[in-house]
């Protein structure tokens, strides 16, 4: 480890505490507007949630005009930590840190827990990026948000670039281009940072209570303790995550805390505290934001609105929910623009809404884009179109899956078992069958997981769905023994089903400790280049080609691996005017 490594890990800290600095700023100026007034229910990691979520639009509508550089990062951040500030000096000059005797060397060891985590993710994030499609469009996209305003036609030049992403602009903002350049290792590492946190605030009653964990409703403190081995798993399996662009950790996470903030909104409901404005704006937000991140998570963020109209009409806060249906609203608006002018497509890859534009990328690549999403979640490999449009390919998903995602099928297993026997084991008397209201936590990855299954059934596509939908049945199973007033008998039967229901994330963990050492120990590693060709197109345009692949990695613009001879540019010489295909050209 030299000194350019130390150096990287605290500018490092230093980004991610401005950064949860000015989210924070700019989630308590969102929350203001809505009209809340101060909670018991704020935690200070889910405002910092809201106020990511809010940076991404804007920076959606920047991007219209502006490309995303160092100063419009800057500006935003600028924006949020003056909204704090003032806040931030009176508490620091107003308060006082009493830690009794009793608690100093548990918050201690806590505090170096915490410490050793950042280190070592910040450090993890910074080995080259491996993600197949990083290299394949990832970077190329990116490039082109740094460079460039939003520019139509650009899935003409390459038919991922008209994926609308909204995570690629959290990483082309955290470039701040051109002076860093290394957002790839910051965005995902901040988000599992963010989410490791929510976890600990969420989970901090319990370190000052632990009889909380019996007392009260599972949902409330459970779901949290049963969902940090998958933080474990992710950090240390996760395909590409914390060193590439790629978007599926952050959708991962994001899901497993849109989760675990729902389900203890409805443990404390069932308990008699209906006042949740705080976890719905939250809920809101960011379930919105989870589908601009990865059209995947539709379904699984459709099912959470449901719920959150659901508690609007029933609290009757329609002053507070008018606002957060239209903030939501106009955020897929802006969202459905700009792929619009990526494609001509407002849900590309999707024909839905398709307008028939100058630049506007063909219909039938639009379609042959979404079969190969579709197939190759299916069946990956040269064959995957013929399974578009028949059930032959169940039977080899069902083997594959089988074999080489094991984890998966065991989650559905063990979910199978545990509502099973919940649902027999209330015929006991001793025992107390689950409401309606609890069942309902099924609903959000039941629901998303059949989205899942028509839509793309690839494990890179899951989001997680397997591990929420085990704990839900684990937590349920567990709210019908509470009812035994015998806690010793509860807590071995919680520690049983806490291992059972992570078998795989800890035998994994056990298996691969030596990953543990597998991080950068020289700082950042840069991002891989490839030989490249030039083709010029009919009109004169010149492509830059990899010699060998499809991937362009850190390459030039234009760069695609995809040679067509009639592409051409809006306006000569002018990139950023847009691409369209020229079919007059023999």
């Amino acid at each position: 480890m030299d000194s350019y490594h130390l150096f990287s890990v605290f500018f490092s800290l230093f980004l991610y505490s401005i950064l949860i600095t000015a989210f924070y700023g700019w989630g308590k100026f969102i929350i203001q507007i809505l009209g809340l007034r101060n909670s018991e229910n704020r935690f200070f990691s889910l405002v910092v949630w809201i106020g990511w979520a809010i940076n991404l639009f804007f920076l959606q509508i920047v991007h219209f005009f502006l490309p995303i550089s160092a100063f419009v990062i800057i500006f935003f951040l600028s924006i949020g930590i003056v909204i704090i500030l003032p806040q931030f000096i009176t508490s620091l000059l107003g308060s006082s840190i009493r830690i009794s005797t009793r608690s100093l060397f548990p918050v201690l060891g806590l505090s170096i827990f915490v410490i050793f985590v950042i280190f070592w993710i910040s450090s993890r994030s910074m080995l080259p990026p491996t993600h197949y499609d990083s290299g394949l469009y990832h970077f190329n996209k990116i490039r082109w948000i740094n460079t460039y305003p939003i520019v139509p036609g650009l899935g003409n030049l390459h038919g991922r670039l008209a994926f609308n992403q909204t995570f690629f602009l959290f990483v082309a903002a955290l470039n701040f281009f051109p002076l860093f350049e290394h957002g790839h290792s910051i965005a995902n590492s901040f988000i599992f940072l963010l989410t490791f946190v929510t976890f600990l605030e969420l989970l901090w009653p319990v370190y000052k209570k632990p009889s909380l964990l019996w007392e009260v409703h599972p949902f409330r403190y459970l779901s949290i303790i049963f969902a940090f081995p998958i933080l474990g798993y992710l950090s240390l399996s996760f395909y590409g995550g914390l060193s590439s662009p790629s978007p599926d950790l952050t959708s991962t996470l994001l899901l497993l805390v849109i989760f675990i903030v729902l389900i203890q909104g409805l443990g404390e409901w069932i308990n008699g505290k209906c006042s949740q404005n705080d976890r719905v704006v939250f809920l809101g937000v960011l379930s919105t934001l989870g589908l601009t991140i990865k059209m995947s998570n539709l379904a699984f963020c459709s099912v959470i609105w449901g719920f959150i109209f659901l508690y609007i009409l029933k609290q009757r806060i329609l002053k507070i929910g008018t606002r957060i249906v239209l903030i939501s609203t106009f955020t897929i608006i802006i969202w459905c623009l700009y792929s619009l002018i990526l494609s001509g497509a407002p849900f590309f890859p999707s024909t839905i809404g398709y307008i028939s534009f100058e630049w506007s990328v063909p219909k039938e690549k639009v379609i042959a884009e979404a079969q190969a999403i579709q197939g190759w979640g299916r069946q990956p490999g040269p064959d995957y179109l013929n399974t578009i449009g028949n059930w032959q390919w169940l039977e080899p998903w069902l083997k594959s899956m089988l074999k080489n995602n094991r984890d998966f099928i065991y989650s559905l297993a063990v979910s199978l078992v545990f509502c099973l026997i919940t649902f027999f084991v209330f015929l006991l008397k001793e025992f107390k069958r689950p409401k309606f209201l609890e069942w309902i936590i099924l609903f959000p990855p039941v629901i998303g997981l059949l989205f899942w299954f028509f839509s793309a059934p690839g494990s890179r596509f899951v989001n997680g769905l397997f591990y929420i939908l085990s704990i839900c049945s684990a937590l349920l199973f567990l709210k019908s023994i509470q009812a035994i007033n015998k806690k010793r008998f509860y807590l071995n039967i919680t520690l049983i089903v806490f291992l059972i229901i992570n078998y795989h994330s800890i035998l994994y963990g056990l298996n691969n400790k030596h990953k543990l050492k597998s991080i950068s120990y020289s700082g950042w590693h840069s991002i891989k280049k490839v030989p490249l060709d030039q083709n010029e197109t009919l009109s004169g345009l010149l492509l830059y080609i990899p010699k060998s692949g499809d991937q362009c990695w850190d390459s030039p613009l234009p760069c695609t691996p995809y040679y067509n001879k009639n592409l051409m540019i809006r306006t000569q010489d002018k990139l950023s005017s847009g691409f369209l295909l020229n079919n007059e050209f023999h």
